[in-house]
């Protein structure tokens, strides 16, 4: 089985009414008019939805984070594009789809669920939420965003933690098993430790339900827009893979962060990066590329 794994699509909307600054998207806006646009480019999505066409994956997961602001507009946009890819492709495996923080960026747009409106066909109402993608593949979705006034923090809560572990225990030990969730459970040791008020406050919680499990797991995120493949000290049956931004640009991915394509095989999960390089040619690499020299290969 073959899974494609995409995060931090971020679709944004420039014309806002007035009305719709009253709250925390006004700094959201003006980030996304002084810095996000310059390095945010919608124009790449037809370049990554024809390369996900391309392989034709089995299955296909969504990490969250689909909008910026949590717009009606956004979600219009995200819910289209998500769509209309869906559409191109045979997907035994279905689609499956967890939300970011900037899905939930207002009280308003979390009280109305617009999030779950765009994404019904293929998000959960309750969480966590087990999809079975066969016989011996599973993705275990979790939801820790809520809106804040200030911050951009997320907390599963006692309640979603035990009742993770409850289904873990309830999945076919032979089963390979993903935890889908947006945001990260720490940072590899090279890089820096995320900012304070951006995390899950619960990662330490998080880690000990994914490290008391008795089988190996994929935990797959996003929410820090740098793709890496690492295995934390205290979970070291914890496969983490960060799926990066596709559309974000930067020197070091002129064209792009790519995604992360996961083959689930009688051996484990191979784990491959789909990158564009300078020249807008699609590239593979292996995990060991992910948050080091990006060496990337043919």
């Amino acid at each position: 089985m073959r899974l494609v794994l995409l995060g931090d699509l971020h679709f944004y909307q420039l014309g806002v009414w007035p009305w719709q600054l009253l709250s925390k998207r006004l700094l959201g806006q003006m980030n996304l008019w002084l810095n996000r646009r310059r390095h945010f480019r919608p124009a790449l999505w037809p370049s990554v939805a024809a390369r996900v066409v391309e392989l034709a994956p089995d299955g296909l997961l969504g990490s969250g984070d689909f909008t910026t602001t949590a717009l009606l507009g956004e979600f219009h946009e995200a819910r289209a594009r998500w769509n209309d890819l869906v559409g191109q492709l045979t997907l035994p495996a279905g689609a499956h789809v967890v939300p970011g923080n900037h899905d939930r960026y207002c009280f308003s747009s979390a009280r109305k669920r617009l999030f779950e409106w765009a994404f019904e066909p293929w998000t959960a109402g309750t969480w966590p939420a087990v999809w079975r993608l066969s016989d011996a593949v599973y993705v275990v979705g979790l939801d820790p965003t809520r809106p804040n006034v200030w911050n951009a923090s997320g907390a599963l809560g006692g309640e979603q933690l035990n009742a993770l572990g409850a289904a873990l225990a309830e999945i076919p030990a032979a089963a390979t098993v993903f935890v889908l969730c947006h945001y990260p459970i720490g940072t590899p040791p090279e890089l820096p430790e995320e900012a304070a008020g951006h995390g899950l406050e619960d990662a330490g919680e998080l880690t000990e339900v994914l490290a008391a499990s008795d089988r190996p797991l994929m935990y797959l995120h996003g929410h820090i827009h740098w793709p890496w493949v690492w295995r934390p000290p205290g979970a070291p049956r914890v496969t983490v893979v960060n799926a990066g931004a596709p559309m974000l640009t930067g020197r070091r991915y002129p064209q792009g962060q790519g995604f992360v394509e996961l083959t689930v095989g009688e051996e484990g999960v191979s784990i491959c990066r789909h990158l564009m390089d300078a020249e807008g040619e699609w590239r593979r690499s292996d995990e060991s590329s992910f948050d080091r020299a990006n060496a990337d290969c043919p």
